[in-house]
């Protein structure tokens, strides 16, 4: 089978994942990880809470994403202070690209499996790599 342009796109955020992980080493790369999935939560329980304090849209919007920023900010940090200093150099870099990378990787799937479940299906489907690793896992 032929890689679509899905694929390729699949593929340059992952190498620039590993790219930025090298950078940033296992500290960054797993505070990163661990603060982006804290503020999905906070962004997915914010939204229910805001109810009950804001009447207007925007105003509602714009408060579940300060406090979705606020949590990212504040478990990055404390992720990454304690983390830091875990591996030596050079396993920090190789592990941060390793991690980055399969984040990278992990977002772009999940992504296209949002698309497939939104009704673009078709769209998700042209995907070789998502093909295979959606008919791993079921």
């Amino acid at each position: 089978m032929e890689l679509g342009i899905l694929d390729y796109i699949i593929l340059t955020m992952t190498l620039c994942g590993v790219i930025v992980g090298l950078f940033i080493g296992l500290s960054g790369a797993v505070a990163f990880l661990v603060g982006s999935v804290a503020a999905g939560f906070a962004g997915r329980i914010g939204w229910p809470l805001s109810a009950h304090c804001f009447e207007a849209g925007w105003s509602r919007m714009l408060a579940v994403i300060v406090f979705t920023f606020v949590v990212f900010w504040l478990v990055r940090l404390l992720v990454r202070k304690t983390v830091h200093g875990a591996v030596a150099q050079p396993g920090d870099s190789i592990f941060g690209a390793l991690i980055a990378g399969f984040s990278a990787f992990a977002v772009a799937l999940a992504a296209l499996w949002g698309l497939a479940h939104l009704g673009l299906a078709d769209f998700a489907a042209q995907s070789v790599i998502f093909g295979k690793v959606f008919s791993c896992v079921g």
